[in-house]
């Protein structure tokens, strides 16, 4: 997150929708809502306050999840609830949305990546290409690939708020020319946020804000990779085991796409932890990737994986639930009938 709760826009189905594409007549029922199926000028609105609404309530996950990740060791916060319990008693309830509106343009990703997907999807499908697993997991990777200029900036420029207050702790050993841009800026009185993008494009210039752009995308496209064949694994198991038609759909997708939010986090942590300290410590990948190794040896794949692992996993839960209810609101008229909920 990247904020990283930015998991994929989920898009459901233990079958291939684009086989039957269906007419208004048809009677089968319709397990895909898909583009062509939607009221567009409604889905978009809706979506987009469906996605505000969930990573707003999970924002605080990703603050956590950051100062973990950078501190050596165990030396800021014993675990995820006493940096919490620590954050809220220094900086109050400010201190855990802190570069939270930095973020806001994120969401707009959703749209990209859903774009993307949908179409990347579709086009695999035309080709011939029969497995429904793979080709989510080639169409997010793109999808996932493709978000990543928006994605940069906004991450590197929100860690930097998040950890303002306990920056001495947490860079301590490292660069900080951009941390003292950002305190000369801020006695100057400048706000947080534009602060901070001074002080990156003082300090690093427009590349600045692309620090890490390889290691984020080595942590978000195997992440949709990890992610998409889990979610669909998981939705041909329940499928299996329960093949009643009367089974609600939606709640299959939900459980498939929360378990999958776990298993591609645990894949990629390593990654992620490296990616955070890459973008704010400042060294370069080599020397990240020695120190990183150096002082925390097997910690690797778990520091920061708690807050991770509730984040990612409610993120995906949620989005799977509130964005499959939106598409099947949004459904047209002549479609309504026949979507199965």
């Amino acid at each position: 997150m990247s904020f990283s709760l930015e998991m994929p826009q989920m898009l459901p189905a233990p079958r291939d929708c684009y086989a039957v594409p269906g007419k208004p007549g048809h009677s089968e029922p319709l397990t895909v809502v898909g583009w062509e199926h939607m009221d567009l000028k409604l889905f978009y609105p809706s979506a987009l306050f469906s996605s505000w609404s969930i990573r707003t309530a999970l924002y605080p996950l990703a603050v956590l999840r950051s100062q973990l990740q950078l501190q050596k060791q165990n030396t800021v916060y014993r675990s995820t609830f006493h940096a919490y319990s620590d954050i809220s008693k220094r900086e109050g309830f400010r201190g855990l949305y802190r570069g939270f509106w930095i973020t806001v343009p994120q969401i707009g990703c959703s749209f990209i990546y859903s774009t993307i997907f949908e179409k990347c999807r579709a086009v695999l499908h035309e080709q011939g290409i029969q497995s429904v697993g793979g080709v989510a997991a080639v169409a997010g990777g793109l999808a996932s690939f493709a978000t990543q200029s928006i994605f940069v900036p906004t991450d590197i420029i929100a860690q930097y708020m998040m950890i303002y207050k306990n920056t001495d702790k947490l860079t301590a050993g490292h660069d900080k020319s951009v941390i003292d841009g950002v305190r000369n800026h801020v006695k100057n009185g400048s706000g947080l946020g534009t602060s901070v993008i001074k002080a990156i494009y003082k300090t690093d210039g427009i590349l600045g804000f692309y620090r890490g752009f390889w290691a984020s995308t080595a942590v978000y496209v195997p992440q949709m990779l990890t992610f998409w064949p889990s979610y669909y694994w998981m939705l041909g198991l329940f499928n299996k085991l329960h093949p009643a038609t009367n089974r609600s759909l939606l709640f299959d997708q939900a459980v498939a796409a929360t378990l999958g939010g776990v298993i591609s986090t645990v894949a990629t942590n390593p990654m992620e932890l490296f990616r955070v300290r890459l973008q704010v410590h400042r060294g370069s990948y080599s020397k990240t990737l020695e120190t990183m190794l150096r002082d925390e040896k097997t910690a690797v794949f778990t520091k920061g994986l708690t807050p991770r692992i509730i984040a990612n996993s409610m993120y995906s839960g949620l989005v799977v639930v509130g964005y499959e209810i939106v598409k099947r609101l949004c459904a047209k008229e002549e479609y309504k009938h026949r979507v199965k909920w």
